[in-house]
């Protein structure tokens, strides 16, 4: 996995310095929806709880005639489950369309849901695209591939 700090994630341009989920709180959010956070995506909350990387883009893999796609925030977690920008929030509000087996992790500026897959062996990361009907993307075979296929969007540079 490439090293977190590449990504720079920030909130307004600025470091984030939410802390890191505590095990208590990993623990309690595992328990209410019954599934496990995978060790790559608890790396990165560990890391940077939330916020905004400035390495965003994603070009689907296999797809180079496909759209790219750029993640706007990561959600964080800590004890605060009403936040818009909270995975509890997020995991509650999207569950009834993405199904137990999802982790929407992320969204984009338009609020599509990047989710992890964790009904796969091996957790694939894919985007719901609520404009389209709630179609299904998929993205990259694992939370590593997603995090180390990030680069700056070529429209925006």
């Amino acid at each position: 996995m490439r090293n977190l700090s590449e990504l720079n994630i920030n909130e307004g341009g600025k470091a984030v310095t939410r802390p890191a989920p505590t095990v208590d709180t990993v623990k309690a959010f595992q328990s209410h929806f019954g599934i496990v956070l995978p060790d790559e995506y608890l790396k990165l909350l560990q890391y940077s709880n939330g916020g905004h990387p400035e390495l965003d883009s994603i070009q689907p893999v296999g797809r180079p005639e496909a759209q790219r796609w750029s993640v706007s925030r990561f959600y964080e977690l800590d004890d605060d489950r009403d936040s818009t920008t909270s995975l509890w929030y997020a995991t509650a509000a999207w569950r009834s369309i993405l199904g137990r087996d999802a982790l929407p992790f992320a969204e984009d500026q338009l609020g599509n849901q990047f989710f992890l897959d964790l009904s796969l062996s091996e957790p694939a990361v894919k985007i719901c695209i609520h404009d389209d009907n709630f179609s299904i993307a998929d993205l990259a075979p694992s939370f590593e591939a997603l995090l180390d296929g990030l680069s700056r969007d070529p429209e925006f540079i």
